[in-house]
């Protein structure tokens, strides 16, 4: 969905970029019911996946709305960077430990070539954003609203898609169900992922997003 067709009440809230909704995993969850894990690993991931999106539609509304306070660009750029940052990580992080380790268990070969596709489909506009923003914060380049929010629409479509399509990806998991107990592969697997790639430049990233959510 791009910027321009949320159905959203709420446009400052929930967009411009359309939040993925728990109901796309298909089913109802009733009180007292054993979610299987699969479901509940989907449902995870469009928890992280919509602060994804809440996080980049924060950077779009604001943009250009921010040029009109100079003293506040220089917090911003650093707010908008973590985000570029994290986005990063997030991926790479699947790419290195979570998308091998599936295929494994599955033994599906190229199980999860598809989503690695989509990673980079956007890669380039990624890079692209970071730029901007980087060479603003050192000087080497002035902060421009107008093109960021078109960088952000020239790779926001094709996130948003994979965003999406990583959750039924996850939700098709149902015909591996015993092939491990996921629950605790998801629990370990991110434990171990972020004992590896916990460092201080991730740290920094991670608090300026956190810390300076003012936009």
């Amino acid at each position: 969905m791009t910027s321009t067709e949320t159905n959203s009440s709420r446009p400052w809230a929930d967009g411009p970029f359309e939040l993925i909704s728990i109901a796309s995993l298909g089913y109802k969850c009733q009180p007292g019911e054993t979610v299987a894990p699969y479901h509940s690993m989907a449902a995870e991931m469009i928890t992280v996946h919509n602060c994804l999106i809440r996080g980049i539609n924060s950077v779009y509304l604001q943009c250009i709305n921010v040029e009109r306070s100079p003293a506040s660009i220089p917090a911003f750029i650093r707010y908008a960077n973590a985000w570029g940052h994290i986005l990063h990580e997030h991926h790479q992080t699947e790419e290195k430990w979570f998308f091998p380790e599936i295929e494994a268990i599955t033994g599906e070969k190229g199980i999860m070539d598809v989503n690695v596709e989509q990673h980079h489909a956007f890669e380039e506009g990624l890079k692209e954003y970071n730029a901007h923003l980087e060479s603003a914060e050192i000087g080497t380049g002035t902060y421009d609203g107008a093109k960021l929010k078109s960088i952000i629409d020239s790779f926001m479509p094709v996130l948003r898609q994979h965003l999406q399509d990583e959750i039924f990806t996850l939700k098709a998991f149902d015909k591996y169900q015993d092939k491990t107990d996921w629950t605790k592969w998801t629990k370990d697997t991110a434990s171990k992922a972020i004992k590896a790639t916990q460092t201080a430049d991730g740290m920094s990233f991670q608090d300026s997003f956190v810390y300076m959510n003012e936009f």
